[in-house]
C-alpha cells in the first residue's frame, strides 16, 4: 500500500527543481546574452555560405557552354556572302569631270586616280578656258595608249556655260548624261567631280563596294523642307544666260518676286550628287 506522504514529498520536490532549473537559465541569458549572439551570427555565417555556393554552381552550369552571340560558333554564325556563288560582276560608273581655265592638269590627275577599263569618262572645260588648253586635253588622251585601247574617255569639245547662282549647272548636268548614255549604254551610276576633287578610295574597291548594291539605287542627297531658300533662291527671278547665250554674260535679276509653283512640289538638296542610268535614261 503506497504512503500518501511520501506521494506529496516527492511531487513538491520536482517542481522545486524545475523552478530552480528554470531560474537559472534566465538568470544566465539575461545576464550574459552572448551565446545566443555567437549563435546567430554562426546560424547567419552559415546560410550565406550556403546560398552562395548554390549560386555559384548554378551560374558556372550555366555558362559551361559559350554564348552563342558572344561568341558565335560556325552553325549559328550569320553568313553574309555564301563563298560558294560567284562574286556579282562590277558595276560601271560614268563620270563627268569638269573643270576651267588652268584646270587641264588637274583634270588628268583626277582622271588618272578614278580611272578604271569599266568607266566610262567625260572631260569638260567650261568657255573660260581657251580653246587650245581644250585640243591639247584631247591629244594628251588620244596619245595615252590604255585610254585609246579602252575607249572610254571623251573630251566635250563645245563647252556648256554653268552659273552657280542659275539652273544652268542642272542643265549642264543633264546634258552630260545625255551626252554618256550616248555614247554608251552599259554604265550603272553616274557621277559629277569637279576638278579640285580628289578621291578616297580606290576604284577597284568602290567597284567591288558597289556589286553589291542594287543598280536602281540612287544617292541623290533632297528634301521637301525648304526654309530660307523659298524667299533667297526660289521666288526671285533670275536669268541665267548660260541656257541661251554662247558667250557669257552677266546675271540678271529681277526686283519682282514670283509665286511658288503649284503644279509640283519642289526639292532641295546638295550640287553633290551621284545619279544612276535609270533615273538620267528616263528623265
Amino acid at each position: 500500500m503506497q504512503n500518501p506522504g511520501t506521494t506529496t514529498t516527492s511531487s513538491t520536490t520536482t517542481q522545486s527543481q524545475c523552478s530552480s532549473l528554470s531560474s537559472f537559465l534566465t538568470t544566465t541569458l539575461f545576464r550574459d546574452p552572448k551565446p545566443i549572439l555567437y549563435t546567430f551570427l554562426l546560424i547567419s555565417l552559415f546560410s550565406i555560405i550556403l546560398i552562395l555556393s548554390l549560386t555559384s554552381s548554378s551560374l558556372s552550369s550555366t555558362h559551361t557552354r559559350p554564348d552563342p552571340f558572344l561568341y558565335p560558333t560556325h552553325q549559328t554564325h550569320r553568313i553574309i556572302y555564301d563563298q560558294d556563288k560567284t562574286t556579282p560582276p562590277p558595276p560601271s560608273i560614268a563620270y563627268l569631270i569638269s573643270g576651267s581655265k588652268g584646270d587641264s592638269s588637274r583634270i588628268l590627275r583626277l582622271l588618272s586616280a578614278t580611272y578604271h577599263p569599266l568607266n566610262h569618262y567625260l572631260l569638260h572645260l567650261d568657255p573660260s578656258a581657251p580653246h587650245s588648253d581644250r585640243a591639247n586635253l584631247a591629244l594628251v588622251v588620244q596619245s595615252n595608249p590604255i585610254f585609246k585601247a579602252a575607249k572610254n574617255v571623251h573630251v566635250m569639245g563645245k563647252p556648256d556655260f554653268v552659273y552657280s547662282k542659275g539652273s544652268s549647272p542642272v542643265s549642264f548636268t543633264l546634258h552630260a548624261a545625255s551626252i554618256l548614255i550616248r555614247l554608251s549604254l552599259h554604265w550603272d551610276w553616274f557621277v559629277s567631280l569637279s576638278a579640285d576633287s580628289y578621291p578616297l578610295v580606290t576604284q577597284d574597291d568602290l567597284l567591288h563596294i558597289m556589286s553589291f548594291l542594287p543598280k536602281d539605287m540612287n544617292f541623290v542627297n533632297h528634301s521637301s523642307y525648304i526654309g530660307w531658300k523659298e524667299s533667297r533662291k526660289l521666288k526671285p527671278i533670275i536669268v541665267d544666260p548660260g541656257l541661251y547665250l554662247s558667250e557669257g554674260t552677266e546675271m540678271f535679276y529681277a526686283t519682282q518676286k514670283r509665286d511658288l509653283p503649284s503644279a509640283y512640289r519642289l526639292f532641295t538638296g546638295s550640287s553633290g550628287m551621284t545619279y544612276s542610268e535609270y533615273q538620267n535614261w528616263h528623265w
